[in-house]
């Protein structure tokens, strides 16, 4: 039990520094632009929506890091009028520290 206590202590720091590290690059990436943390459109899903909408899915990590690499339309409905860019910009690393990140969300409390 105390090797567990001080493995989780010793890792802590590391989990709260990449979601920081993610929050930032999102913030720079013009990511939170169109996206929010919590608030939901028809068009444009929030994070905490998208982590729903794939959690437990084997294929999320693969999915979403082609969402963001290569954009795409249509996914949230809208009718195809919300186009998510490609963001070619981004390195893979990038790409999978904001996926970790949107995917780490808590579900949405009901309203």
């Amino acid at each position: 039990m105390f090797k567990f206590l001080l493995c989780c202590l010793c890792l802590c720091p590391l989990w709260v520094s990449a979601q920081t590290d993610a929050m930032t690059l999102a913030k720079e990436k013009a990511c939170l632009g169109c996206h929010s943390v919590d608030q939901h459109t028809m068009s444009v899903p929030s994070y905490q929506k998208i982590a729903e909408k794939y959690r437990g899915d084997p294929g999320a990590v693969e999915y979403l890091s082609e969402k963001i690499r290569n954009g795409g339309k249509g996914v949230w409905g809208g009718g195809g009028r919300s186009l998510m860019p490609a963001f070619l910009n981004l390195s893979q690393s990038e790409i999978r520290l904001l996926v970790d990140w949107i995917l780490s969300m808590k579900e949405t409390p009901a309203s």
